[in-house]
């Protein structure tokens, strides 16, 4: 029976590795520490890949409803307090067509973390929730690995990234070196390939020397 507290807790660590802490300011985003100062100012950005403006930890909503719009602005401790707050609100939904007494507190949070990306009803649109009674744990990863990749219709190899790690945190399974290099793949891919291309320069260097 999962713990709903601590998988909260859980899937708030879980998805601000995933979201990171961005300011839009004032003239150019950046990335902001986890570990800075909760005094630090956090401003609204405009997320290119979802088409939305966002502030914090990937929040586009305020507590009271109202849309994150440009030129808005929070604390780090005001956005660390958003995902939380988003999080338990995000159980409360999907508590509603999952039950979180027949899973363990990775389970529910890798569905709370999904639920949190992709919305609660995004989740239930799958077939997540029957497969949790209708099929084994690694069918069920699976299913978690194959669905909502896309963003405005765009496939995303970031998404498909965060649904394997979903996946792995589901089956108890997380790592988090292979975790990191799924957040950081599409640079990691690049430096490979430039390492590489340096390597065969030199060896034909060599070899035409000859």
């Amino acid at each position: 029976m999962a713990d709903i507290q601590a998988s909260i807790d859980t899937a708030v660590a879980f998805a601000k590795k995933w979201e990171g802490l961005y300011s839009g300011s004032p003239s150019s985003q950046k990335k902001v520490s986890d570990s800075a100062s909760l005094d630090t100012p956090i401003y609204a950005y405009y997320d290119s890949l979802g088409g939305v403006w966002t502030i914090g930890w990937g929040n586009t909503y305020f507590q009271d409803g109202s849309k994150v719009k440009q030129g808005d602005k929070i604390t780090k401790g005001e956005a660390d307090d958003m995902i939380t707050w988003e999080m338990t609100q995000k159980e409360s939904e999907v508590s509603k067509f999952i039950d979180p007494s027949n899973l363990n507190n990775n389970e529910y949070a890798a569905l709370l973390s999904f639920a949190y990306n992709a919305g609660s009803y995004g989740l239930k649109k799958t077939a997540i929730d029957e497969s949790l009674t209708t099929k084994t744990r690694q069918e069920t990863a699976q299913l978690i690995r194959d669905s909502v990749l896309t963003a405005q219709g765009n496939y995303s190899q970031g998404l498909k990234n965060r649904r394997i790690d979903e996946s792995k945190l589901f089956l108890g399974e997380y790592n988090e070196l292979y975790s990191l290099y799924l957040r950081n793949s599409g640079s990691v891919n690049v430096a490979v390939i430039g390492v590489l291309l340096i390597v065969i320069t030199l060896y034909l260097r060599r070899r035409l020397k000859k």
